[in-house]
């Protein structure tokens, strides 16, 4: 049922959407709909944690990573894919902020599961003196998530045309400039994600 609703939302709309159509495209009574998802917003919950739950999704890849550099290159390939992934449901909690308190909801735990992962992967980095010197572990991490938001992703790979590795690439080298000191710096050549 969850990837019926993302099909016909990516589709038609999450507003034009109704539960009764995704009851008919899945196959199922509508009833059955309720009884996994209450309403609509309970659909998005289910896509966002799907997305979040996926194995090479998971922040635990860069703190297990032993190299800083190699660890910078994993943590931009999983913000590339769940920036991909992640298009729809965050277009719906954007255009529903302050409109739909459940939406509002899971908005607010999309963004702090998203930053808590930022604090986890900028912290593995920390914790190895990769970070300039001059550079405070959260303005660190406030700098990662900047970069690495779905409002940057839109703008360069939805609107602007951009490919999704050349979005990674980018991701990787800026991060690098950013956040890196002395040997750690930004090496010439690209990911390897």
């Amino acid at each position: 049922m969850v990837a019926t609703a993302q099909e016909l939302v990516a589709a038609h709309g999450f507003v034009t959407v109704t539960m009764e159509q995704i009851a008919r495209q899945a196959g199922v009574s509508v009833a059955t709909v309720y009884i996994y998802f209450p309403g609509k917003s309970a659909i998005v919950a289910a896509l966002a944690d799907e997305i979040v739950a996926a194995a090479d999704l998971s922040v635990e890849q860069v703190e297990s990573e032993p190299d800083p550099i190699r660890q910078l290159e994993i943590g931009a390939g999983i913000l590339r894919r769940l920036n991909e992934r992640a298009w729809l449901v965050a277009d719906i909690l954007r255009s529903a902020h302050g409109r739909d308190a459940g939406l509002n909801a899971i908005w607010q735990r999309w963004q702090d599961r998203h930053l808590d992962a930022m604090r986890r992967g900028i912290g593995a980095l920390y914790a190895q003196g990769a970070l300039r010197p001059d550079l405070p572990l959260d303005d660190a991490v406030d700098i990662f998530y900047a970069l690495a938001g779905t409002d940057v992703y839109r703008a360069l790979v939805r609107e602007r045309g951009w490919v999704p590795d050349q979005y990674e690439r980018w991701l990787f080298q800026h991060a690098c400039r950013e956040l890196f000191a002395g040997s750690h710096r930004m090496p010439a050549e690209s990911p390897t994600e």
